[in-house]
């Protein structure tokens, strides 16, 4: 019995094609068959929603209502400036993190990785009231302030923006560290020490080796945490002020408080829309400063 699945295919005026066999037909049935699942639970769940989500915000001149909501704009101005913020921070801080991580040994490894993951053992509401509690006027952080003498009276350290980034950075942070440490892993330490042979400093194989060859992995940590802090609701509501409202809070009222449905649906509308433009933009150049590099 013949074991071949591509059988030549004569084109006239030219060479033969190949295309597949009986078998190979069978074993791309057989993906489609094991990937039937995904698609079943992704139109179930995920794309049926959706829809229903964008059919329900074109009711009752959603979007004309929702758009001149001066309410509205705040938040989205809000949420773009937070998140922003939150992002570059954790970027800074998971960069630091995984660089130590990556030259950590064995042992102080799994201690530091026990340290990163600590954040997903908790409630991100246990988080909040736990730096609530630290940042209050009669908290830990106020104390020892004024206990070293910098300040005579309590600082205002909660209900602000930064609280609001202090949080979601807590929480956003491990999202960050993994992707950069993945991709500092993949270095090659031979090239770090083929620098040094040849006289370059800590600094300079950083700058020209260690930072260039994790840009992939700063650029998905950057894009994950970006995405995921837009859609923060319960932080801005325990550690911000009436100010510091983001999209998803302004959801939620429309859908609680003035039972606007087709409103709240226009706004995750808007938010999803926004969101997706900007990964768009920041994938393109992304890929226009990698193709600038290679030339």
């Amino acid at each position: 019995m013949s074991t071949a699945t591509l059988r030549p295919v004569p084109r006239p005026g030219g060479p033969s094609i190949a295309e597949p066999g009986p078998s190979g037909r069978r074993r791309l049935n057989g993906w489609w068959l094991l990937l039937a699942p995904i698609l079943v639970f992704d139109v179930i769940l995920f794309l049926t929603p959706l829809g229903k989500l964008v059919g329900s915000s074109f009711a009752d001149n959603a979007y004309q209502r929702v758009l001149v909501d001066p309410l509205v704009l705040r938040s989205l101005v809000n949420t773009l400036t937070i998140s922003l913020a939150s992002t570059i921070v954790t970027v800074v801080l998971g960069y630091v993190i995984a660089l130590v991580l990556w030259r950590a040994g064995t042992v102080a490894r799994v201690i530091l990785f026990a340290v990163v993951l600590l954040p997903f053992w908790t409630g991100i509401l246990v988080k909040n009231f736990a730096w609530a509690v630290l940042l209050q006027d009669n908290g830990i952080v106020n104390a020892f302030l004024q206990g070293i003498g910098l300040t005579n009276a309590p600082v205002e350290l909660l209900h602000n923006r930064s609280a609001v980034i202090v949080g979601m950075v807590h929480c956003l942070l491990p999202y960050a560290v993994f992707p950069i440490f993945s991709s500092l892993a993949a270095i090659d330490d031979r090239l770090g020490l083929a620098a040094r042979s040849l006289g370059a400093r800590e600094g300079s194989v950083f700058r020209r080796i260690t930072l260039p060859l994790s840009t992939p992995g700063i650029s998905a940590a950057g894009l994950l945490v970006f995405i995921i802090s837009t859609g923060f609701f319960i932080t801005p509501v325990v550690m911000g002020g009436p100010g510091d409202m983001m999209i998803a809070n302004q959801i939620d009222y429309y859908a609680r408080q003035l039972t606007d449905f087709s409103g709240a649906a226009a706004l995750a509308v808007v938010l999803t829309a926004m969101v997706s433009i900007m990964v768009a933009v920041y994938q393109r150049v992304l890929k226009a400063g990698g193709q600038h590099e290679d030339i």
